[in-house]
């Protein structure tokens, strides 16, 4: 049987995924090396994702992260409503705890934990060839090298994934997201993030067929002070007419037309307050992105000696913020199992029953929140606080999520 300890392993994929494995089997003794197709792009992405108090407590207590790594945490969401006024009428303060992240600090705090001469960027994945002892890895640039365990965390269109599953292609959930962030310093009209810090919530708009959300994260220089972070907002809703997304792809910051930005405008002045729309107008047009909604089931996360992590993987809609969240999971899960095993085989039987379980799982979570958020929005302005508690535990369907406040910090 081969032992973990000792052992090569090739990570294809240098972001957060592939970065929190590498720090993790290299816990293990394994021989690791990360392959990164882009080159010193990732460390200014500043988009935000929340993550469970609880998995940041966890990898701060296990030394990924470092105790002083500049994170915020919110206490509740508040959700509201277009009203006339400028405030909108708030519905309902939704607890539940969470940490607010720039993915850019994230990412270059577990890239510190990788060593410079085992992170290999500008080095593109072209093919690979299973075998029974591990796995021959072929790069753009003609180099070959041979690993006992090939890791997958290359995205949602990785080229590991079709080794493992029968679906491989993502499907479009038929609605997308509109994003932006910015400097906070660039904020004119600061009521609604004002608002925000002094109760410490994020907020949730809702509006007939899908909602808009704004929130804070750090800065890239870590700092979480009002004036200093990045504004992250979201608007979730039908795609204009003539955009088909059915093969996976985005719109990224510069590519969005102008008449595409009217769309967004007329949907923000229908049915935004005013001080949300404020917001979210402060992102001009070329600083705008469309991210079609996507998800995928897969039906294994090992095959031989190759594994997959994060969304080369499933692939779970933004509504459960599980991107990083997921795979930040996945990476601890292979740490603790390689200290209960010692050798390959068990390791990954023991992950992949438990990582496709609790992926898949979070997939339908995914799906069920889309259709009641986005595909089949209630009358939001008739809600109750009865009336949204009843309705999420619907959406829920028993699962905990702490978005929801059901997970107490989990």
């Amino acid at each position: 049987m081969a032992r973990i300890r000792g052992s090569t392993v090739g990570i294809v994929g240098g972001s957060i995924a592939g970065c929190a494995t590498a720090v993790a089997l290299a816990r293990l003794g394994c021989d690791v090396h990360v392959f990164e197709r882009s080159s010193g792009v990732l460390r200014d992405r500043g988009a935000g994702i929340m993550v469970p108090p609880a998995l940041r407590n966890d990898l701060i207590d296990g030394g990924y992260l470092p105790p002083d790594y500049p994170n915020d945490q919110l206490a509740a969401r508040s959700w509201i409503v277009a009203d006339g006024t400028s405030c909108g009428r708030r519905l309902w303060r939704q607890p539940g705890s969470v940490v607010a992240n720039n993915w850019g600090v994230l990412w270059r705090s577990l890239r510190a934990g990788v060593p410079d001469d085992r992170y290999h960027d500008g080095t593109a994945l072209a093919a690979f060839r299973a075998e029974a002892s591990g796995a021959t890895a072929t790069f753009a640039d003609g180099s070959s090298q041979t690993f006992e365990v090939l890791v997958g965390a290359d995205g949602y269109r990785s080229l590991v994934c079709p080794y493992l599953s029968a679906q491989t292609r993502p499907d479009y959930a038929g609605y997308i997201a509109w994003r932006g962030n910015y400097p906070e310093e660039r904020l004119a009209h600061r009521a609604l993030i004002d608002r925000g810090d002094a109760e410490r919530t994020w907020f949730m708009v809702g509006f007939a067929g899908g909602h808009g959300i704004v929130y804070v994260v750090p800065g890239f220089d870590g700092r979480v002070d009002p004036g200093h972070r990045l504004v992250n907002w979201l608007v979730y809703a039908p795609p204009p007419p003539g955009l088909d997304f059915a093969e996976p792809t985005s719109v990224p910051p510069g590519g969005v037309s102008a008449d595409l930005y009217r769309h967004l405008d007329r949907l923000l002045a229908a049915a935004f307050p005013a001080d949300v729309q404020a917001v979210v107008r402060e992102s001009p047009l070329d600083e705008v992105s469309i991210q079609p909604i996507y998800d995928r089931r897969v039906d294994a996360y090992v095959k031989d000696r190759v594994l997959v992590v994060g969304d080369a993987g499933a692939v779970c809609r933004p509504h459960t913020a599980s991107g990083a969240t997921k795979a930040l999971q996945d990476a601890l899960c292979l740490e603790r199992l390689g200290h209960e095993h010692d050798a390959w085989a068990d390791l990954l039987a023991a992950y992949d029953v438990e990582r496709t379980a609790a992926s898949n799982a979070l997939v339908e979570l995914g799906r069920r929140i889309g259709r009641d958020q986005v595909k089949r929005t209630p009358q939001w302005a008739t809600l109750t606080p009865d009336d949204f508690d009843a309705w999420t535990k619907a959406t829920l369907a028993g699962e905990r999520h702490y978005f929801f406040g059901n997970a107490a910090d989990s």
